[in-house]
């Protein structure tokens, strides 16, 4: 049995058209919803992004802020040390007198000074870092520690010519100064025969180098303790001859 349709045909192709109107309006809206909310999420995104960026890079500022300060603080350090040293350089840490002193003890009984030179010499060095591999250094820190830095150190030598008896009192006397602590070099440049009124005598010349960094006040302490006990090597000797006369 078929159905008949009594309604117009133009009010069906109207209520077709709305129903397709309203159909395309709902998923247009549902879409452009979609949209909207993709964009939100995105923005919101975006922004943490942004605030995790900004707080990121106020770190690195801080970072590199604390950096500079403490390479600015490493130089200080280097410039008062160098300093420090430039200072100590310049300040006798052995006394004239206590070099001369152990130069005289040092002296064998038949020989005699005639000349003492003493001179101070002045080392400078470069010392290069090691380069960054690539060739060009990374940052500006790296750059600066690749310059050269002078390192200065100081050296007192020392020359000595005199007269001797013979041979063995010049390698005695070479030998007592190779003992003392406040030599790190001794060398005899030359030693000759010389006509000293009327007398063959031995002419020498020894070069020396003193030790840096030496305490002059260990050395003092060595010094008397050699004076004393040559004092006791002595005083028996002296009371024997008074022991025989009785």
């Amino acid at each position: 049995m078929s159905t008949i349709n009594l309604l117009p045909t133009d009010y069906l192709a109207n209520r077709a058209r709305r129903r397709a109107n309203a159909l395309c309006l709902g998923m247009f809206l549902v879409v452009m919803s979609g949209v909207l909310g993709a964009a939100l999420v995105s923005e919101q995104s975006a922004r943490r992004t942004r605030e995790v960026r900004d707080r990121i890079d106020a770190s690195y500022a801080d970072a590199a802020k604390n950096i500079a300060e403490m390479y600015q603080l490493d130089q200080q350090k280097k410039n008062m040390l160098r300093k420090a040293e430039l200072t100590g350089s310049l300040v006798e840490r052995v006394p004239r007198s206590t070099v001369l002193g152990v130069i005289t003890n040092a002296l064998p009984v038949d020989a005699s000074l005639t000349k003492i030179t003493m001179g101070t010499k002045r080392i400078v060095s470069l010392v290069n870092s090691s380069p960054v591999k690539g060739g060009k250094p990374a940052t500006k820190f790296q750059a600066a520690a690749q310059q050269a830095a002078q390192v200065t150190a100081t050296t007192v030598e020392m020359e000595i010519a005199g007269l001797a008896r013979t041979d063995v009192d010049v390698a005695r006397f070479i030998a007592a100064l190779h003992r003392c602590r406040l030599m790190t070099s001794v060398d005899l440049v030359y030693s000759q025969e010389k006509m000293i009124q009327k007398v063959l005598m031995r002419e020498f010349r020894v070069k020396l180098e003193l030790l840096q960094n030496t305490d002059a006040i260990d050395v003092v302490k060595e010094m008397e303790q050699e004076f004393q006990e040559k004092n006791k090597q002595d005083a028996p000797a002296a009371e024997a001859p008074s022991g025989e006369q009785a």
